[in-house]
């Protein structure tokens, strides 16, 4: 809201007493406060604002271990191998297929892929299949007939969500690691928890644990509907939700569960006041699960990923010549995959939450 109403006082004060006077004081105080921050924190030790400090995991956090192979050190501190089991939750394309293949360089382990995409049910039909660009591909739709333009729209982006998922289904083979793709929502509660407690029983184990679901609908605060915020706020707290619930009910829990945050949530970031209270929210569900289970979680805001091969990130092109105009560099998906998997073998446990990025916000 600071970001988008700049002449408006917009701020969170945390209060440890919330006695009606004590908050009395504190209201008044903050009226007449010079400091513009957005986040406050007041205790019996004064007023306190927040600031991102960057930390090193260690030497091993900053470099990797040595000749092993990419990740290959870091797997085996976190005790992957090729028996072990990882679930990816956000679907087989993206920041979460990048972060697939790089398990499966590292370790080969076995991979399971959960999104909401209908999986592919065999190959692509030979009329769309040599139309290889969005623009062809929808040429090719319309000279079918009986499709309105909206519903030529969705056909061809499903037909290029499977066709990635294919990919990458491809990729992990050809990488050593059985991986397969099934298609469930995590906003089902029912459906979400049968498919894990069916992940765990095909396999009998679940060695991690990765959420990386989340929509994007930009618009400003003034212009943003309800149902849209529902939308995106939705896809990250229900999903998260439903998933740290399902993995309480199973005999053994995973050794770790990343939660894929973003940098908005941290700073703000304009026409992102959902995604932002989305992945805050999603923070505090992985804090409250650990706290409860004794179990790592640790939610990573990132930064913009810049868009490699097949994957095209989160950042659209004309978004990637904002980020340009602001200065704001794109994280290499390669090194971003290798840091996350360096923070979870080399970073500090206690460690709830992190920002990665690639430039100042």
């Amino acid at each position: 809201m600071a970001r988008e109403y700049p002449d408006t006082v917009a701020r969170v004060v945390t209060l440890a007493d919330t006695a009606p006077e004590a908050v009395t004081d504190a209201l008044l105080a903050e009226l007449l406060a010079p400091q513009p921050a957005p986040v406050v924190l007041r205790t019996a030790t004064g007023r306190q604002g927040l600031e991102l400090v960057e930390v090193a995991p260690g030497a091993l956090g900053g470099t990797g271990a040595g000749p092993a192979g990419a990740g290959a050190a870091e797997a085996a501190a976190l005790g992957l191998d090729r028996d072990s089991v990882v679930l990816l939750v956000g679907g087989a394309r993206g920041i979460t297929a990048k972060f697939a293949a790089t398990l499966a360089a590292a370790c080969r382990c076995r991979i399971e892929l959960l999104g909401r995409t209908p999986a592919p049910n065999g190959p692509e039909a030979a009329g769309t299949a040599g139309a290889r660009t969005p623009a062809e591909l929808r040429a090719v739709l319309a000279a079918r007939g009986g499709l309105k333009p909206a519903e030529i729209n969705r056909e061809a982006e499903l037909i290029l969500a499977q066709r990635e998922i294919t990919a990458t289904l491809g990729e992990l083979a050809a990488l050593g690691s059985e991986a397969r793709y099934r298609a469930v929502d995590f906003r089902d509660r029912d459906a979400a928890l049968q498919a894990v407690k069916e992940i765990h029983a095909d396999h009998g184990r679940l060695d991690g644990v990765v959420f990386a679901a989340g929509v994007i609908e930009d618009r400003l605060i003034a212009e943003k509907t309800p149902e849209s915020f529902q939308r995106v706020y939705g896809t990250k707290t229900t999903g998260a939700a439903t998933l740290l619930a399902a993995l309480e009910e199973l005999p053994d829990r995973p050794g770790f569960a990343v939660l894929f945050g973003s940098i908005s949530a941290v700073l703000g970031n304009r026409g992102q006041a959902d995604y932002a209270a989305a992945n805050d929210a999603l923070e505090s569900l992985g804090a409250g699960w650990a706290e409860r289970t004794g179990n790592r979680a640790l939610t990573v805001h990132w930064g913009p990923w810049a868009p490699v091969g097949g994957h095209t990130g989160m950042v659209s092109p004309e978004l990637g010549r904002e980020y340009a105009r602001r200065g704001i560099g794109l994280i290499d998906p390669d090194e971003g995959t290798a840091a996350l998997l360096r923070e979870l073998a080399w970073g500090e446990e206690s460690v709830r939450a992190v920002v990665y990025t690639a430039s100042g916000w």
